[in-house]
């Protein structure tokens, strides 16, 4: 089995436990069978757990998308690490795509209004990462308000290691604000979880996911998901078309 689908999978279940523990998204329950890929990877626990994620309703079609822009596959590396952290790949994907995806979504429960309306106003570059689906869709599941709180906590935000404490660790991180009518980013330290057990040390770069640490990154992939992350914010901004805040 390649090391490359492995690391796929585990970096997709990475960042899909989150979410499904608090029963925001995927299957009920499912993040049980992710942490057990999470903890021991292997060829045989593939099939079942691609399974499961093929039933994350927001994930699934974005890779979809961006692997059918790049001749590539749903679960490739490259892909999985373009919709959830950003990489070249997403600059491939035409806005034509990303609009039949939006429209897709009235299958999984978007209102066919509000499907068309942000299909149709869709910016121009705006990129088919995670943080387009958070601000621009918001939130496919009934489960979970609009509120720029959850916007925020469900954002893949980044941040720097400051100290490891026995509840947790304390990081400089970021979290979403809403502004004068626009949504900004700013600076913020605080305490995460760390419920995967990452060895880290002072000066780590970390993607935190509703409030646990995720992964410890490398200065590559933080410029990339600070980059998407605030271009994609600025053109939502220019037009404005997300949820109550």
């Amino acid at each position: 089995m390649p090391q490359k689908e492995l690391e796929a999978i585990k970096k997709a279940c990475l960042y899909s436990i989150p979410p499904n523990r608090l029963g925001y998204c995927g299957p009920s329950e499912s993040w049980k069978t992710l942490q057990e890929f999470v903890s021991s990877p292997s060829g045989q626990k593939i099939p079942q757990t691609k399974a499961i994620l093929q039933k994350f309703n927001a994930l699934y079609p974005y890779l979809e998308l961006i692997a059918e822009a790049n001749s590539l596959q749903p679960f490739d590396l490259e892909v999985v690490e373009a919709y959830w952290l950003g990489n070249p790949l997403l600059k491939n994907v035409p806005r034509s795509a990303i609009q039949k995806t939006i429209l897709s979504f009235q299958k999984l429960g978007l209102p066919r209004s509000i499907a068309e309306q942000k299909a149709s106003q869709l910016p121009e570059g705006m990129l088919p990462h995670h943080s387009m689906h958070v601000l621009y869709i918001n939130f496919i599941s009934q489960k979970v308000s609009a509120l720029v709180q959850n916007l925020s906590n469900c954002l893949i935000q980044w941040g720097e290691v400051r100290e490891t404490l026995s509840q947790g660790i304390s990081i400089k991180g970021i979290e979403l604000i809403s502004e004068s009518g626009e949504l900004k980013l700013r600076e913020k330290t605080k305490t995460v979880e760390n419920p995967f057990s990452i060895p880290l040390q002072q000066g780590d770069q970390i993607t935190v996911h509703w409030g646990n640490a995720v992964e410890k990154i490398s200065p590559k992939t933080f410029k990339n998901l600070k980059t998407i992350t605030f271009k994609n914010i600025e053109l939502l901004n220019l037009y404005p078309l997300y949820v109550d805040v």
